[in-house]
């Protein structure tokens, strides 16, 4: 039967293919080579993942002009799912020292002493963009102007991300004694340049050109914020209602504007959920703000049967919203206690649907049992059934408890729901018939706890104790343990129905609801979970050094994505400091940079240039080299020559995106305010990577360099055998490159700085942040004295930014720290 199938024609197999989800293509096309080669069509593959992850950032990117084939980012997806599941990632690194951090759209936005930087793990990935933090105090002392306040770069305290969407990032600002202000800025590429100035940059007013809001905080009590490319939310937990309880505050503001949605702020009135990613959440879908709680009261019903979300939902750019409580069954109080510690409520998008869900974790002693197990419940917020808060009836029919009830019980019933497979994932299966229950780590050893939906796998950060010889004090390891689980097939064997001798497969039945209607999605099922832990005892300390730094896990934040898991751990990076170790866990097959090395102490070196048998690194090449290009053609189209992947050959993804290509990427900086910084030595690389510089010098070219400087508009000829690596992935070279023979005679077009007094070092104290951003710069490449032993010309330092200049692209901080493994 199998061989007849095989022979059906293309378009057969096309239709065949497009109507399966990712995974169940990637199967088909790995049955045999006569599949593989009809399945390997890009057009079948566009398809196939339009119809099973059209909502999936990776699609969406692969559907733009010149990105990455729908085939490959297919296998891309497939493998990095594979590789979250089984807890097996590709790479593990030091991303950055931040002290503040966001992770969402594969867009990695962070906070350093020096200001806020942006890295877009799709694309461009070997340089950052940056934003200076003078630009905060200018817009202050621009917000301010008319009153008596003398705003200066000494007055910031700290910068902290609050929230990232839609190429829109918002920071909270803290003057000190001027008071703590929220920032919205514009950080996509595609900001048009007619805001730009010829009064330094300045857009109307003197505003930054990129940012889009202002506003001073007058609570950050529990302070959130959520936003997309429109509005921007703003909620404190600062209200007070009428039962004397704190209630939630908003404050809607137009981002096309900059003022106030609202005539009055929005108080969120018995809503009283006050714990977020516990008892409540809040997002912006759609231009829709949904505010969702577990929590239906202050105090606990002593006689109750039935649990409910409130949930609270309107549109942004409703002047005058209606703050309409609506509830959505969430259990039965009959399921057993729930150990509140483990609580986990928040908001996910399906990426087969788009659909909004509701999903949160609970731990559970199942129908009053002896042990307790972590089960994920999820709900499609638009296939919900909203009910009022005033109907329903209060107790079951004929229960004897009735009698209890008096008129101030708040006590409600209703049958229960049906919940089908798809929404309802438990740790491991307390009946037995799982694998031999897994070690379990108590909540104070778990330091956070999430779940992915679209992988369905729960991924934890758990911590461990080991004991190396010669310290006196144990040290704390990272693990990361996830439980995963698989959908199995749709066909079931059908008793009833015999094909020569052999049961029938039939397609599962679809479950039903309490009116006996068919559940969408009804008929899916899985296997049970497996549960896996990350890294193993054995594996060398350098890598439990880089997930764990210094032995010392502290208060872990963590955030899951696409790309992999960016968690903050570790010890300040000196005493007093804010600056905390960001690591990067990465199931992305396409990531690797230079410095990288294997588990057993190689360097990692790319596919291809192991091919060519490279026996020594190569001299006179820099990366940062290749992305000099002032018009942004030298970083266009060139894919990516060999990755670091050994089992995949198939994921050659482009290098990079062309201008404009999506609304969230950050590929292509706008020319008005960004450019490109020049190549510095190695060792002024770090510290600038780790802010021991008060603020990046860019280049400040003159016609003539932009004109005739040997700046390549494609690929790089590099010498011998090694070919350029600009991409996704950058090719492993020498860890302390050196200029090639372009570079200095680049550099000797550049100004000269005048020559300033030393930076110092850092201060642990809180006051030096400001102090850092008002001392003078120091030059990058400090100018040599002409002389005996000197060669001239050489060494000339970059001139300092143009008035205006604030933000601009340099080396990624990741690579100039250049601590990481590759784990395949």
């Amino acid at each position: 039967m199998f061989s007849q199938f095989v022979q059906l024609p293309f378009d057969v197999h096309h239709q065949i293919a497009t109507r399966l989800d990712a995974r169940s293509f990637d199967k088909l096309a790995k049955t045999c080579k006569s599949l593989r080669r009809h399945l390997q069509d890009e057009n079948t593959a566009k398809h196939a993942i339009q119809a099973s992850l059209r909502h999936c950032l990776w699609v969406q990117l692969a559907l733009s002009p010149a990105a990455p084939g729908p085939r490959q980012t297919l296998s891309r997806i497939i493998d990095s799912q594979s590789a979250l599941q089984q807890a097996l990632p590709y790479s593990a690194c030091i991303i950055a020292y931040a002290s503040s951090f966001a992770y969402s759209f594969g867009i990695l936005c962070y906070t350093t002493a020096n200001g806020l930087r942006i890295l877009n793990f799709n694309s461009r990935r070997a340089t950052e963009k940056v934003l200076d933090s003078s630009v905060f105090a200018r817009e202050i002392s621009v917000t301010t102007r008319g009153e008596d306040k003398a705003v200066d770069l000494q007055s910031i305290k700290s910068v902290q991300v609050q929230s990232y969407a839609a190429g829109v990032v918002v920071l909270l600002c803290d003057f000190g004694p001027f008071g703590q202000y929220i920032f919205a800025l514009n950080i996509a590429d595609n900001k048009t340049s007619s805001t730009r100035l010829e009064n330094g940059g300045r857009g109307s007013g003197g505003r930054h050109p990129r940012v889009r809001l202002c506003i001073p905080v007058r609570s950050s009590n529990k302070l959130f914020v959520r936003n997309n490319d429109r509005f921007v939310v703003l909620g404190s937990h600062s209200a007070m209602g009428s039962h004397s309880h704190h209630e939630w505050l908003l404050h809607v503001y137009s981002l096309e504007t900059g003022l106030s949605v609202t005539g009055q702020p929005l108080q969120l009135r018995d809503f009283y959920g006050s714990e977020i990613g516990s008892t409540a959440c809040f997002t912006v879908h759609q231009d829709e703000f949904y505010a969702i709680t577990s929590q239906t009261s202050f105090e606990s019903e002593e006689v109750d049967w039935t649990s409910y979300y409130n949930v609270i939902k309107f549109r942004l750019d409703d002047p005058d919203p209606e703050l309409t409580i609506q509830r959505i069954w969430r259990r039965q109080h009959l399921e057993g206690p729930i150990n509140d510690a483990w609580n986990d409520l928040g908001f996910q998008i399906d990426h087969s649907t788009g659909e909004l869900l509701v999903v949160e974790g609970r731990k559970e002693w199942l129908n009053g049992g002896s042990r307790s197990v972590r089960t994920y419940y999820t709900q499609p917020i638009s296939r919900a059934e909203f009910k009022d808060l005033k109907t329903g009836l209060r107790h079951p029919p004929n229960n004897r408890l009735s009698v209890t009830l008096d008129e101030h019980s708040n006590s409600r019933w209703e049958e229960p729901m049906v919940r089908i497979d798809r929404y309802v994932h438990e740790e491991y299966q307390v009946d037995g018939t799982s694998e031999p229950t897994p070690k379990e780590y108590i909540r104070a050893r778990t330091k956070w706890n999430g779940y992915s939906f679209n992988a369905q796998a729960f991924v934890d950060l758990v911590t461990d104790e080991a004991t190396i010889e010669g310290e006196w004090r144990p040290r704390q390891r990272i693990k990361l343990r996830v439980a995963s689980r698989q959908e199995i097939s749709p066909l079931v064997e059908d008793a009833t129905t015999m094909t020569n001798g052999s049961v029938a497969l039939v397609l599962r039945k679809r479950r039903r609801d309490r009116e006996g209607q068919e559940i969408e999605d009804g008929e899916r099922a899985y296997t049970p979970s497996r549960i896996s832990l990350w890294p193993p005892d054995d594996a060398p300390q350098g890598l439990h050094d880089v997930l764990c730094p210094e032995g010392r896990a502290g208060d872990v934040k963590a955030m899951l994505g696409d790309e992999g898991i960016v968690y903050m751990a570790g010890p300040p990076r000196e005493p007093g400091s804010a600056e905390r170790a960001l690591v990067f866990v990465c199931f992305d097959p396409t990531f690797g940079f230079e410095g990288m090395q294997r588990l057993d102490g190689s360097p990692a070196w790319p596919r291809s240039e192991r091919k060519r048998k490279v026996t020594a690194p190569c001299h006179g090449v820099n990366e940062t080299q290749e992305s000099v290009s002032l018009d942004g053609r030298g970083q266009s189209q060139r894919k990516v020559d060999g990755d670091l992947t050994d089992h995949t050959k198939r994921l050659k993804l482009e290098a990079l995106l062309k201008p404009g290509e999506t609304k969230h990427a950050t590929s292509c900086p706008s020319r008005s305010d960004e450019q490109e910084l020049s190549v510095l030595p190695q060792d002024q690389i770090v510290e600038r990577a780790l802010s021991l510089y008060p603020t990046p010098v860019p280049v400040s070219p003159t016609k003539e360099f932009c004109s005739t400087a040997a700046v390549p508009s494609g690929p790089v000829e590099l010498p011998l055998t090694v070919q350029p690596q600009t991409s996704l992935l950058a090719g492993i070279l020498n860890p302390n490159p050196t200029l090639d023979s372009r570079v200095p005679q680049l550099q000797s077009q550049l100004q000269l700085l005048p020559s300033p007094s030393p930076s110092p070092s850092p201060s642990p104290s809180q006051s030096a942040f400001s102090a850092r951003l008002s001392k003078p710069l120091q030059s990058p490449c400090p100018p040599r004295q002409t002389g005996q032993g000197q060669a001239k010309g050489k060494g000339k330092a970059s001139a300092p930014p143009p008035a205006g200049l604030q933000t601009w692209r340099e080396k990624a901080m990741y690579m100039s720290i250049g601590k990481g493994y590759w784990l395949r």
